[in-house]
C-alpha cells in the first residue's frame, strides 16, 4: 500500500505509469492527486493520451496537468523546454549530464501544486518497474525530500516492462513512449522516426543542436546531438544515448 497519507501519482504518460495507474484504481486505492508535468515540448500523442486517460480516471480521480512558469524575471510566464534550449542557445541539460530540465519543467510544477492545495507531506507514485534495479537502487541512495515519499509501487507488485504492458492490454489502451521531441536521451530509431513522423519537430531539434554548438555549447560527448542530427542516416548503427543518468529524473517521471 501507498507508504504515507495523502499520496498520489506522478504521471508520465508513458507505459509503466499508465499501468500505475490501471492498478491502483483495480486495488480500489484512490490517490489524492495525479499530476502530468507538461513541459511544452510534448509530442502530440503524449498529450492526446493525457486527455484519454483523463477521461478514462474521470469519477475516480483527477488528472491535473501542471506547468512551470517564471514568476520573477523579465521573461514571466510558461515558456516551454525547446524555446529555452534556442533562446540561451544550450542543449537540454541532460546532454551535459545533468538533470536541470527535469527539475525546473517537472519536478518544480509538481512541488508547487502540492503546496497551493495543501499537501505540505506524503507520498508520490513514480512508474520504475521491478525490471530497473539500477534505476531504483541509485534512487533509493539518493534518498527522498523528508517531507515526502517516492514510493515504487511497480517494484513493490513484482510488475516489470511486460507486465505493464499486459495491465494496459487488458484495458484496451495502447501507450506510446513518452519523451521531449529533443531529449538527448533519444536513440537512433527515435531520430529516424520523428524526422519521418514529425518532421517539424526534427528541425527544431537541428535548430537547437546547430544553436548550441555555434554558441560553444556542444554536448561533452560524441553522439546523435552534437552535430549529426542534418546528416542522419539510416544505417543500422545506432548510437548510444547521451548520458547514462536518466534515473536522476524518477521525481518527474519523464520516462515512466
Amino acid at each position: 500500500m501507498p507508504p504515507r497519507s495523502p499520496w498520489g501519482i506522478n504521471f508520465g504518460a508513458g507505459l509503466n505509469s499508465t499501468a500505475v495507474l490501471i492498478e491502483c484504481r483495480n486495488r480500489h486505492w484512490k490517490p489524492d492527486w495525479v499530476l502530468f508535468a507538461d513541459t511544452g515540448s510534448e509530442l502530440p500523442g503524449t498529450l492526446e493520451h493525457v486527455e484519454r486517460m483523463r477521461k478514462w480516471a474521470k469519477g475516480w480521480a483527477d488528472l491535473t496537468t501542471v506547468r512551470w512558469e517564471r514568476t520573477r524575471s523579465e521573461l514571466k510566464g510558461f515558456e516551454p523546454l525547446h524555446e529555452n534550449c534556442l533562446r540561451t542557445g544550450y542543449l537540454p541539460s541532460k546532454a551535459y549530464g545533468y538533470a536541470g530540465c527535469t527539475t525546473k519543467w517537472k519536478i518544480q510544477p509538481m512541488d508547487r501544486w502540492r503546496k497551493e492545495h495543501g499537501y505540505d507531506v506524503g507520498a508520490f507514485a513514480v512508474g520504475y518497474d521491478a525490471g530497473e534495479a539500477k534505476r531504483i537502487k541509485t534512487a533509493c541512495e539518493r534518498g527522498d525530500d523528508p517531507n515526502f515519499t517516492a514510493w515504487y509501487p511497480l517494484v513493490a507488485w513484482g510488475i516489470d516492462r511486460a507486465g505493464c504492458k499486459a495491465i494496459c492490454d487488458v484495458e484496451g489502451i495502447e501507450v506510446g513512449k513518452s519523451s521531449c521531441f529533443m531529449c538527448p536521451n533519444m536513440r537512433k530509431p527515435e531520430w529516424l522516426a520523428l524526422r519521418k513522423d514529425h518532421p517539424s519537430f526534427f528541425n527544431i531539434a537541428i535548430e537547437i543542436e546547430n544553436n548550441a554548438i555555434g554558441a560553444g555549447n556542444p554536448g561533452p560527448r560524441p553522439g546523435l546531438y552534437t552535430g549529426t542530427l542534418a546528416a542522419l542516416d539510416s544505417s543500422t548503427e545506432e548510437a548510444e544515448p547521451m548520458t547514462a543518468l536518466e534515473d536522476r529524473c524518477h521525481h518527474g517521471g519523464c520516462f515512466t
